[in-house]
């Protein structure tokens, strides 16, 4: 899965607006509840579990690190070793820096999700209801099972959010992608409203890596 996708998780931690609630008895609810999240999330920071499977590959790829965001368009996300990378999105530009490549991408924010959405809801630059059909597949005691289908690109996919009735945080977000990749990630110890440094979401290239840009941009 593009690192770019992945960002899009974001999402699942409730720092994006959702649909319009639509007639099903429990959708409504949920959309509403993940509503009042977002407007009452200024700053989360969590840790993360991710598993990608897909027919190309042997076996699942499993991942794992933290994510840390800050509205309006901040965020860093920092895969621990052995498949370590940083995704840091400074309010101006996104930078993904691969150590084990010696490269780091560098992209406009706004122009890289244009590019790639569903990344487009990072940091509010985007909203479910005018993007996503919204519905509820599953609705349990505890939890709620929302499926997101893009309204015109064909070729995002459908995401899967598993939201905790609770407190409107996620407990599961899933994302299958038109060849079959599912790429799902797990979120704990999720702390929000926290003072965050600036510096978490500053990114200067280390010294001797490449510097590359997207033939796109």
């Amino acid at each position: 899965m593009s690192t770019l996708l992945a960002a899009v998780l974001v999402l699942a931690l409730g720092l994006v607006a959702p649909a319009r609630a639509a007639d099903d008895d429990g959708l409504p609810a949920a959309l509403r509840r993940l509503q009042e999240r977002y407007e009452s999330t200024r700053t989360l920071t969590a840790d993360f579990r991710q598993t990608i499977e897909s027919p190309t590959l042997a076996s699942a790829i499993e991942t794992h690190g933290t994510v840390a965001f800050e509205k309006p368009n901040h965020m860093r996300w920092d895969y621990a070793k052995p498949d370590e990378q940083q995704i840091v999105g400074d309010g101006e530009t996104l930078w993904i820096y691969q150590p084990a490549e010696r490269q780091v991408i560098k992209a406009p924010l706004e122009r890289a999700f244009q590019a790639t959405t569903p990344v487009t809801f990072l940091a509010g630059l985007g909203r479910l209801e005018r993007d996503f059909e919204a519905t509820l597949e599953k609705e349990e005691a505890e939890r709620w099972t929302l499926r997101l289908v893009p309204r015109q690109d064909a070729g995002i996919g459908t995401l899967r959010l598993v939201v905790r009735k609770k407190d409107a945080s996620i407990e599961e977000a899933r994302i299958v992608d038109p060849l079959g990749t599912t790429t799902r990630i797990l979120f704990s110890n999720e702390r929000r409203n926290v003072p965050l440094d600036a510096a978490l979401f500053r990114f200067t290239p280390p010294s001797g890596v490449d510097v590359v840009r997207p033939p796109t941009y």
